[in-house]
């Protein structure tokens, strides 16, 4: 049975007089330890503060930092809760992980299985790794591994600066190194034999919206068997050495595939075993002679509760523009002028009826949408640098307050506009087509009596001349050549057939005038290419001076007109503009 001592006992005051003594000693060390101290204690702050710049953010996982992540090498094997087996697909060499001085695993890949397997125990003494990294090494190449140490350097301001290492191992280096007693943390890494004349490896930074994969190829030959054994170091560095020893390329299409793959597969597996988001992460690849793409090492890690976005996003298209002149325009001011742009250059109607139409009464939802939008079409317009685009922004900028019988006919013209466009397009289309197959004849180019009452005879004549194109002399009854398959490119055989009855009652359906036809030689000075980008700004600046032409007609008419009466010029307006839709066929123009 136990008894308490009471506070009168002589147990209790022994035990309260030694507490006090101790208490006593313990708070007067502490007092001259922190007098002792005084001189260093800002030295040690001004350290602490410096390490906090350098690293201000807090870890939501233990395996985020930079440099060389060793533990990402267990997370690969970790078993995935669901399929009980560890990351597939993903090939790491023969990779041994340092830390204190001793081997903490070794890890390596099961090819038949795709899987990485972890080794321990016995497979970790010093013979067993000099042995399996000497075996299965080519005569002709004495490079056995690389290890990649990481070493931590306090500067003259307190900041630690953290280096990688990089030491290049032969058949007889290996065996020095395992033996040897002090070794930095990193890790040995079985050396893999590149595909092609020079080592290279391949760089991806990945983030959840865009992965950028970059290669950079060693500039010496990796089978250079003098250099490798007198300097390894410049023979198989890329990025983790000078950078004039190594180019940066890019990456095939299979190439970049494969490795969004990989990605795709360890950040399902993180997900799956540790139930957090990766944010971004470095991964630095090799392919082999094989095409098998192994995962070297992972340069960078960071992590992300669920449902949390990261702190510190990484911004891999930073924007550049020029500062804001005096009397600039607003940013919407900006944008509206820009959409414009977009629509004279695109034609895209779809686009015109979504953000042009109901212009002051458009939210802010569908301001945001067009933003992208506009900002590509703000490009593609200051790139092109044509007169003709230019006059035609302009114009259409000046197109805001029209009445509504003007802007019906101007929307006309357009369509017809883009009618004639669309017909040369596909002319120029088929004149490809037709040199691409055969080059001993001319190309007939002929135009269909519809874009030729448009344009009316005169003005395709003075087109034709531009382009440097001789007409087909006419004859009765004859239709051209080389049929187009459209309305006016009736059926004929190569030696100038007679046009068949249903190809003359649909040619005279469309209108009473024949198609005009033009040579394009086989050997032509222009090719099809130029002539159709000169036949475009051709067309458009003809329709541009009809456009002025119409709005000039119409103000004059309108600030002109004066009835005594007190009538309204409505209806004169009306008969204009019905006038003005009918276009003449012969060498008559708006």
């Amino acid at each position: 049975m136990l008894i308490c001592p009471t506070v009168s006992s002589p147990i209790c005051r022994i035990f309260s007089l030694f507490f006090s003594q101790f208490l006593l000693c313990f708070l007067f060390k502490l007092g001259r330890s922190q007098e002792t101290n005084s001189g260093n204690m800002k030295n040690a702050f001004t350290a602490k503060s410096n390490r906090r710049r350098v690293k201000s953010w807090m870890k939501n996982h233990p395996m985020e930092g930079d440099d060389i992540i060793t533990s990402f090498y267990d997370l690969l094997c970790k078993r995935d809760p669901k399929t009980m087996k560890p990351c597939r697909n993903v090939f790491v060499p023969d990779t041994v992980v340092y830390e204190h001085n001793f081997p903490r695993g070794w890890y390596t890949t099961d090819v038949r299985g795709q899987e990485i397997v972890r080794r321990q125990g016995k497979d970790l003494d010093a013979a067993t790794i000099e042995f399996g990294f000497s075996r299965e090494v080519a005569e002709n190449f004495p490079i056995v591994a690389t290890y990649l140490s990481i070493h931590e350097e306090i500067l003259d301001n307190g900041v630690t600066e953290t280096t990688t290492r990089v030491q290049v191992l032969n058949k007889d280096d290996i065996g020095a190194f395992v033996a040897r007693k002090n070794k930095s943390n990193g890790i040995l890494q079985r050396f893999v034999f590149p595909k092609g004349y020079h080592n290279s490896v391949i760089k991806v930074v990945w983030s959840p919206r865009i992965a950028m994969i970059q290669r950079r190829t060693n500039k010496y030959p990796i089978k250079d068997r003098k250099r490798a054994e007198s300097d390894p170091f410049v023979v198989t560095v890329t990025y983790e050495g000078p950078e004039y020893l190594s180019e940066e390329s890019g990456v095939s299409a299979h190439v970049a595939f494969e490795v969004k793959n990989v990605c795709a597969e360890i950040i399902k597996h993180f997900f799956h075993a540790e139930h957090k988001y990766i944010t971004r992460m470095v991964l630095y690849f090799k392919s082999d002679g094989k095409d098998r793409l192994w995962l070297l090492w992972c340069g960078s890690l960071r992590v992300a509760e669920r449902a949390t976005q990261c702190h510190m996003p990484m911004n891999l298209a930073p924007r550049f523009g020029e500062p804001m002149r005096e009397g600039s325009l607003s940013e919407q001011e900006m944008l509206r002028r820009v959409d414009k742009a977009y629509y004279v250059i695109t034609r895209d109607g779809p686009f015109c009826d979504a953000y042009l139409r109901g212009n002051d009464s458009r939210s802010d939802v569908s301001s945001d949408r067009r933003s992208t939008r506009g900002a590509k079409a703000r490009d593609c317009f200051l790139s092109e640098g044509k007169e003709s685009d230019s006059l035609q922004s302009k114009r259409f900028v000046e197109e805001e307050d029209l009445p509504p019988e003007l802007e019906n006919l101007l929307v006309e013209m357009r369509k017809l506009e883009e009618m004639v466009l669309e017909t040369f397009a596909d002319k120029f289309y088929n004149a490809y087509s037709y040199f691409l197959g055969s080059t001993y004849r001319p190309f007939e180019l002929v135009v269909p009596p519809n874009v030729v009452n448009v344009l009316t005879q005169s003005s395709t004549r003075e087109l034709m001349e531009f382009l440097m194109l001789e007409k087909k002399p006419e004859a009765e009854g004859k239709a051209p050549a080389r049929p187009e398959g459209g309305a006016a490119a009736v059926g004929a055989d190569p030696e100038g057939a007679e046009v068949t009855e249903e190809s003359r009652v649909q040619m005279e359906a469309d209108t009473s005038e024949r198609p005009m036809v033009f040579f394009i030689p086989e050997k032509h000075r222009l090719p099809i290419s130029l002539l159709r980008e000169r036949t475009e700004k051709w067309i458009k600046e003809l329709f541009s001076s009809r456009y002025d032409e119409v709005r000039k007609d119409y103000v004059g008419h309108t600030e002109g007109a004066h009835h005594p009466e007190g009538g309204s010029t409505e209806s004169d307006n009306r008969a204009n503009v019905k006038n003005a839709e009918k276009f003449p066929s012969e060498g008559a123009e708006l």
